[in-house]
């Protein structure tokens, strides 16, 4: 079972918000959003292996079909709720692994800044050579190095444009994980270790919400192409947003995920 968070809503919801973090963060990204969500529905926040509180076992294999297990059995002490899975971008990738083959009936499903995984093969086998080096980076040099350089990677430039203190508890949050067992999440499910669920997202059967940031033009496109191939599916694109839209444009993002929850129990 997944380390979590639940935050019960202060009104008599049955809708349940599910968080599902990124890559080198965990569950408290979400802590800012906690309290207006809950003033309307429920909330769980997961810790995904190797990450946060994560207590998952170093020596089980954290490829998808473990982990999608890990949230089945999760996820069934809510069934009783109408679930919503939401995952930001490693834990998008999660979401749409379980949206495909996990267990419990889900609701709808919101994918921010994420995509399917790679569908070509060499572009593949390179972005493992990447995550193997880049868990090298984490063994030998240490955390601190990483998140230094991880901080500087194109894909969160927009961040440079928060708040003092936003940037601050970032990096704090990220110098709090452990760079051993960042390293196997990176070599076990990482980009790279993805199955290619590009021929299969046309089988998601849950209405779906896609979010991406206007300045993050690679998940723009991304998004795009997966909401022309996934039956029921809106794509919002968020102005002023690189690719962490939960926290560059935290409003908007509540907005946007509250929205769609409300207008799904509406239809059913």
């Amino acid at each position: 079972m997944l380390h979590y968070k639940f935050d019960q809503s202060t009104k008599n919801s049955n809708d349940l918000i599910v968080l599902l973090h990124g890559f080198i963060s965990d569950q408290s990204t979400f802590d800012e959003h906690i309290k207006t969500f809950t003033d309307e529905i429920n909330v769980l926040a997961i810790d995904l292996p190797g990450h946060g509180f994560d207590q998952s076992s170093e020596t089980s294999p954290w490829n998808f079909e473990f982990i999608c297990q890990l949230l089945d059995d999760t996820l069934a002490l809510f069934k009783a709720y109408r679930i919503f899975l939401h995952g930001y971008s490693m834990g998008g990738r999660i979401a749409l692994y379980y949206a495909l083959y996990g267990t419990c009936h889900l609701n709808g499903l919101i994918l921010e800044s994420s995509s399917p995984g790679i569908a070509d093969e060499d572009d593949r086998i390179e972005r493992i050579q990447i995550d193997q080096a880049r868990a090298k980076v984490l063994e030998i040099a240490g955390l601190e190095i990483f998140v230094n350089d991880w901080e500087k990677l194109p894909l969160f430039q927009s961040q440079y444009n928060l708040n003092t203190e936003t940037k601050r508890k970032i990096r704090q949050m990220r110098l709090q994980q452990n760079p051993v067992r960042l390293a196997k999440a990176l070599r076990e499910y990482g980009t790279g270790q993805m199955p290619n669920l590009w021929p299969k997202i046309s089988d998601i059967a849950v209405p779906t919400c896609i979010i991406v940031g206007s300045f993050d033009e690679k998940f723009i496109k991304i998004g795009y192409h997966m909401c022309d191939l996934i039956p029921e599916t809106s794509l919002n694109e968020v102005n002023g947003s690189g690719h962490t839209v939960h926290v560059e444009e935290m409003t908007e993002f509540d907005k946007i995920v509250l929205g769609f929850i409300f207008k799904e129990e509406q239809n059913d």
